[in-house]
């Protein structure tokens, strides 16, 4: 009785240890992407394919086996490379893929403004009516409602 006591302690402490490490594994996988070729670099947390959850699988165990998810992530990191990563770090040449789009936006927003100014400058002025060409008008306007 005290065995199956005991092996029951020990089964249900087995599974809340995993199931308290499935946020974790979530969290940590939530900051790669799969590497599969066929998810178009999908989440690692929201993958379905099966070198997602071999992946989940991995990490799940190098958490149960004391490492910190930095480390975790590091590892990943030193094996596959930065394109791992959901998103790459602001230093070094991937500083340019986080300002680029930004600078992009910036310069079309002044290239639209400047454009938009340019087309005001030139539209043509409507050509002034000499006081002749008026006075004619008014009279063609006089005779033709004396007419009707």
């Amino acid at each position: 009785m005290r065995i199956s006591s005991a092996l029951l302690l020990l089964t249900v402490s087995v599974v809340s240890v995993r199931a308290a490490s499935n946020k974790a594994i979530k969290d940590v996988a939530a900051e790669m992407v799969c590497l599969c070729g066929d998810c178009a670099r999908e989440s690692l947390a929201t993958c379905l394919c099966s070198f997602a959850t071999q992946q989940r699988e991995d990490i799940g165990l190098s958490l149960d086996g004391g490492k910190t998810a930095q480390e975790t992530i590091d590892q990943y990191v030193s094996t596959y490379g930065q394109m791992v990563l959901a998103s790459p770090p602001a230093e070094g040449i991937n500083l340019l893929a986080w300002i680029t789009p930004f600078a992009a936006l910036v310069s079309g927003v002044f290239l639209i403004r400047s454009i938009l100014r340019s087309r005001v400058q030139q539209a043509p002025s409507t050509p002034a009516v000499k006081t002749e060409q008026r006075d004619r008008l008014r009279q063609e306007l006089e005779r033709f409602d004396e007419d009707h």
